[in-house]
């Protein structure tokens, strides 16, 4: 939960000083169910968060907040009220609205923005907050020169007073103006008549006709002793719209709700604000995520649907019948629709992790139907057993490796929910949506594929005659499998140790320091720019603006559009020496070529803090910063520099601790202020006060607001302040001319200094005190030792009072957590091995599999480091399915090899085994192929949805399903006969698998 509160013309230190501390301590520290409460201070900006414990109703919290917020009027009268801000989705901005036009100005623009596209804007369903970039609020401005004042001998307060009481309503309590009064009724006899009263003034022409309050002089007005304009406040940020002057608006959107269904009505109610905005161009495509979704998703239903049809195909032809292919299309549709209804009738939102997972869903799906239909085809032939008792033996045969695959996956998968942080977050809706979308097609597939196969495969099956060329492939590997199982079972062994020795080594470098998610696609560029702290909103206006120029004409680039600082309860809290351009691309634009383009050019401005990213992994980006990854010790307390200074004392006990590297303390960005400090004993003898002076200076530099006009529905503000001549360099402010309480005026030059002093940028407040970070890596030592010796030495150190400094508990949770996830890994890992022990019913064979299981990963992770690595963290529950993959296929081996023996006792293990594997060699082969084409026209037909965030899935499972047949094909049945339960008698308990009908000795076999 956010809470901003705008402070134009205050600096960090008093934004911090006046609003972010007394907000802090007084009204919102000890809310019910706060976890955490933190704070940033910048330039005009008060911005707090609170987080809330686990699993707290969010609107009764917000409640709570509202509630302590109706006290914020005990606050010092410096700002604008604070403001509780709507719980916005993680990318919250659905959409950037441009306003440009060379006949109609920017402050009329900002008036219909205000007032009437704004509000509108508001109504639309899903929308939580629409800021404004470049808004100018019109103002009525009293602008004076205190030495003009000084000539006409009038004071700054009487200016105040006569602007103030010369309109209806004032904000100032010592005016007049506070209480307007009403206007009553005339009473007869037969008729009440009320009374209201037209306030005659609506131009700067009409309000310096008034006369000064005061006056010796009494037919002196206010346009003799000032300025009358209309014109804008101070802009805290503005649009960087080209040549043409503008607005931004941008638009957010909820948590939970449709980016297309939210742009539509954005742009259904544009459609019917335009013909009032004559004369201004609106567009809306700036920034516009719902069109990436639309392209992305065309295009992935496309490479869905002809996936498909491919897998369809195949299976028609591979199993020569279009009975087969029919029945393949069905189970496979229904069982993928049927695994993203119930997700989405969950909750769960369909982004880019809930799609990756079920995509791998799907291709475990394919490969299990694969293994369905060829164990129907096997039993099917057979005349001697009903077809039902076939299909069930069939079912059987097939579905019971596929549960305990499935049960396998989700062992592996299970310490993945437990990952903290936004690591968690982005895994749990992958791991959640793969597992619920395995279990749902594995019922569908339960009740949906027997009953298909009841009428599809009704009578009896012709036999299938075996191709000459399937006859020689399986002819040859049963002649290499005698082979390798008399003299190779060294080799195999040595063979298969290496590939599993690699893939054990190759990951942990694969995985360090690896982000949650890659290069996202997307069709918008966003470059980050950064100039040094202090410059103007001028200079960056006319950067950003040539930059935007540049990328204009970089080839696929369609549209460029930005801001520079903040805007009104806005996402940003940066000073107007920071912005953002945003970079959209054409329709087929090749991002990689754009990218490269766009930093190139962006390298080429000096002086210039540049990132180009794009808005979901500034999003990520943002939310990482947040978490506690490098080990720190915080120091909290009051002044700066004491801080600093127990910091480096900090640093250097941490740089004298074993197992501690890179110690630094976290650097605090300064810019320029002009200080203004009275000098009391100057001022006693002027008589005028500290607070007369700042009052004055504040009036002059920055403005203060005496008044409304309300037009139109409408209202604005007047504003007394100086003209741009009093309020540009150090010297103005010290010939500022400060009035007397008794009469009269004096220099502020001659009772305060004004110097310019170096001042924060931002100020950062955790648990409602300053703090300041020394950060630093742990490297060879245990975490909980260097702790320890840390919390040691600090007890020894010496704090002020109001000092002292921690741990935070974020980071020791966060560590916790990880250990706790090395546990879960090695429970995980029990249960697997428990789980091979029950389906196969021996140890020496389950621990044989089990140990084997790296191999099967290993061409998964030897696919990723071929290709650079796995470039994120989600990818790697890609080896999930490959995981699923090796323990269905191992298992039908070992039931095959069962279903022999029993039929034909006498035979040598030598002799079933080869022949067990020679009859999972086509469905093996079948199922890498058809699974392997299934993500082919995803990759290549789902653009950049397909080349950046499934490629390096399929990559995986490529890989994985090669060497996941190598294990189930050639590794297993050669160490089986050597190490296995076939080396001796003693079996232990029979398969699970076969507990079910005896099917009648097969012909080949005999």
């Amino acid at each position: 939960m956010e809470i901003q509160t705008e402070a134009l013309g205050l600096s960090a230190v008093e934004v911090e000083q006046l609003i972010t501390s007394p907000m802090e301590a007084d009204l919102l520290n000890g809310v019910a169910w706060l976890d955490e409460i933190r704070s940033v201070s910048v330039p005009g900006l008060s911005s707090i968060e609170m987080v809330f414990e686990p699993g707290t109703d969010i609107l009764r919290a917000r409640q709570l907040v509202a509630e302590r917020l109706t006290q914020a009027f005990a606050l010092p009268n410096v700002s604008t009220p604070p403001v509780l801000m709507q719980p916005l989705s993680s990318t919250s901005r659905v959409m950037m609205v441009q306003m440009t036009s060379e006949e109609v100005s920017p402050i009329d623009m900002s008036v219909l923005a205000r007032w009437d596209i704004k509000p509108a804007l508001m109504g639309v369903p899903g929308v939580a907050n629409v800021s404004i970039y470049g808004h100018r609020e019109q103002q009525l401005q009293v602008q004076v020169d205190p030495a003009k004042l000084r000539d006409q001998n009038v004071t700054l307060n009487q200016v105040v007073e006569t602007a103030g009481n010369a309109v209806w309503v004032s904000p100032l309590s010592f005016l007049e103006a506070s209480t307007p009064g009403t206007g009553g009724f005339l009473e007869s006899a037969n008729q009440r008549i009320g009374i209201q009263h037209v306030l005659p003034i609506r131009t700067p022409d009409d309000l310096g006709k008034v006369s000064v309050e005061g006056a010796a002089n009494k037919s002196l007005k206010l346009s003799d002793v000032t300025t009358l304009v209309e014109d804008h406040q101070p802009l805290i940020g503005d649009a960087v719209t080209g040549k043409t002057p503008g607005l931004l608006l941008v638009i957010e959107k909820f948590p939970d709700t449709s980016v297309a269904d939210v742009t539509k009505g954005v742009e259904e109610l544009l459609d019917g604000l335009r013909p009032g905005l004559t004369g201004i161009t609106v567009d809306s495509t700036v920034f516009r995520p719902a069109s990436f979704l639309e392209s992305a998703a065309s295009g992935l239903g496309v490479a869905l649907l002809v996936s498909l049809l491919v897998v369809t195909a195949a299976i028609g032809l591979a199993f020569r019948s279009w009975r087969y292919a029919v029945l393949a299309f069905v189970a496979i549709s229904v069982a993928a629709t049927a695994a993203a209804l119930v997700l989405q009738f969950q909750g769960a939102v369909l982004n880019t992790m809930a799609f990756a997972g079920l995509i791998l869903a799907l291709i475990v799906i394919i490969g299990d139907v694969i293994m369905d239909l060829h164990s129907f085809r096997r039993d099917a032939a057979d005349d001697k057993v009903s077809q039902g008792a076939l299909l069930a033996h069939g079912l059987q045969r097939s579905r019971v490796p596929v549960l305990f695959a499935g049960l396998v996956a989700l062992l592996a998968l299970a310490p993945a929910l437990f990952v903290p942080g936004v690591d968690g977050a982005f895994f749990k809706p992958l791991v959640l949506s793969y597992l619920l979308a395995t279990a749902v097609a594995m019922l569908v597939a339960l009740t949906i594929t027997p009953a298909l196969a009841s009428l599809l495969l009704r009578g009896r099956q012709r036999p299938q005659r075996t191709s000459p060329l399937v006859q020689k492939i399986g002819e040859r590997y049963r002649r290499a499998a005698g082979a390798f199982t008399k003299t190779g079972a060294v080799l195999v062994a040595s063979v298969a140790a290496v590939l599993a020795i690699v893939a054990v080594a190759l990951v942990p470098g694969l995985t360090r320091e690896l982000p949650i998610v890659g290069s996202v696609p997307d069709r918008t560029l966003l470059v980050e720019w950064e100039a040094a702290a202090g410059t103007g909103p001028d200079v960056m206006n006319r950067l950003m603006t040539k930059a935007g120029e540049e990328l204009s004409t970089v080839e696929g680039v369609s549209k460029v559009g930005g801001h520079v600082g903040r805007a009104v309860t806005s996402d940003q809290s940066s000073n107007v020496s920071a912005g953002e351009l945003w970079v959209t691309m054409k329709d087929g634009a090749n991002a990689a070529n754009v990218r490269d383009n766009v930093r190139e050019i962006v390298a080429g401005y000096p002086g210039l803090n540049a990132n180009v990213t794009t808005y979901p992994e500034q999003q990520v980006s943002a939310a990482k910063a947040l978490d506690a990854r490098q080990f720190r010790v915080r120091v909290y307390g009051v002044d700066l520099a004491i801080l600093r200074e127990k910091a480096e004392e900090i640093r250097g006990i941490l740089s004298r601790t074993a197992g501690v590297v890179n110690p630094a303390v976290e650097a605090t960005a300064e810019q320029p202020v002009a200080e203004i400090e009275v000098d009391l004993a100057k001022a006693q003898q002027e008589g005028v006060k500290p607070g007369d002076v700042r009052r004055a200076a504040a009036t002059v530099l920055q403005g203060i607001e005496v008044g409304y006009l309300f037009e139109q529905q409408k209202v604005f503000q007047v504003v007394v302040k100086g003209t741009a001549e009093t309020r540009h360099s150090l010297t103005t402010v010290q010939d500022m001319l400060v009035d007397k309480p008794g009469g009269g005026q004096v220099r502020l030059g001659d009772v305060a200094s004004v110097r310019l002093s170096p001042n924060q940028t931002v100020i950062h407040h955790d648990d409602t005190s300053r703090r300041l970070d020394v950060v630093a890596d742990i490297q060879d030592r245990n975490l909980a030792d260097v702790s320890a010796e840390i919390q040691s030495a600090i007890k020894g150190m010496q704090f002020p009072i109001e000092y002292h400094a921690e741990i935070p508990k974020q980071y020791g949770e966060q560590q916790a957590a990880g250990s706790l996830i090395w546990w879960l890994a090695l429970a995980a890992a029990a249960g697997i091995l428990v789980l091979l022990l029950t389906v196969l019913g021996s140890w020496r064979l389950a621990g044989l599999v089990f140990v084997l299981l790296p191999v099967a990963l290993a061409g998964g992770i030897l696919a990723a480091w071929l290709t650079g690595g796995f470039g994120s963290l989600y990818v790697l529950v890609a080896l999930a399915a490959v995981l699923a993959f090796a323990v269905r296929d191992a298992v039908m081996l070992m039931g095959t090899y069962q279903s022999l023996q029993q039929q034909v006792p006498t035979e040598a293990p030598g002799v079933l085994m080869k022949q067990a594997a020679s009859e999972r060699l086509q469905p093996t082969v079948l199922s890498v192929v058809i699974t392997g084409l299934a993500l082919v026209p995803l990759v290549l037909l789902g653009g950049s949805v397909g080349s950046g965030m499934l490629l390096p899935l399929a990559l995986i499972v490529w890989g994985g399903l090669i060497t996941s047949a190598l294990l189930t094909l050639g590794v297993l049945p050669v160490l089986f006969l050597r190490l296995g339960p076939a080396a001796n008698t003693d079996w232990g308990s029979s398969l699970v698998i076969n507990n079910g009908p005896v099917l009648p000795e097969r012909s080949e076999l005999s």
